[in-house]
């Protein structure tokens, strides 16, 4: 292995959990929220929200319980791709229009979902979380082809 393999291989040991694509700071809680769903690490969600976080769910309103009661171990794998569509600050706050889509692998067959979602993420003392989430599933066609989804992960 050449040095510079071993420097990058050695930063992602010391930094624990590393990214793999780049984006805002501000868009970091929604990478890590769905990182978390991916890896089924409830303390990776909660890192990425702050304590009266809430999501609007295709009609339902839900908090971090609700959520995480919905994150269990199964036999997937999910990759989770986001494209950006706008970003407003306000304050400390910053209001992110997004596009999302997992692609899920379960024994060998691929299927892909799409949301149109939006954020407001909020500058803490431990860095920027999610206050608010809303989601609204939509079909994979209704993705613009001239939108490039970017596939974003933390890595533990």
């Amino acid at each position: 292995m050449n040095t510079y393999l071993k420097i990058i291989a050695l930063l992602g040991v010391l930094l624990g959990t590393t990214l793999n694509a780049a984006y805002p700071d501000e868009f970091k809680p929604v990478v890590k929220i769905f990182s978390g769903m991916s890896l089924f690490d409830h303390d990776m969600i909660k890192s990425a929200v702050v304590d009266d976080f809430i999501l609007l769910e295709q009609g339902d309103v839900w908090d971090t319980d609700i959520l995480l009661s919905y994150v269990k171990p199964a036999n997937f794998v999910r990759k989770n791709h986001f494209n950006i569509i706008s970003m407003h600050p306000v304050g400390d706050a910053v209001l992110i229009n997004y596009w999302n889509e997992a692609h899920i692998t379960s024994k060998g067959k691929e299927t892909v979902v799409a949301w149109l979602e939006s954020v407001v993420s909020v500058k803490t003392k431990d860095g920027w979380k999610l206050q608010q989430m809303h989601s609204t599933r939509i079909n994979n066609e209704s993705i613009p082809d001239d939108v490039d989804m970017v596939e974003m992960s933390l890595v533990k």
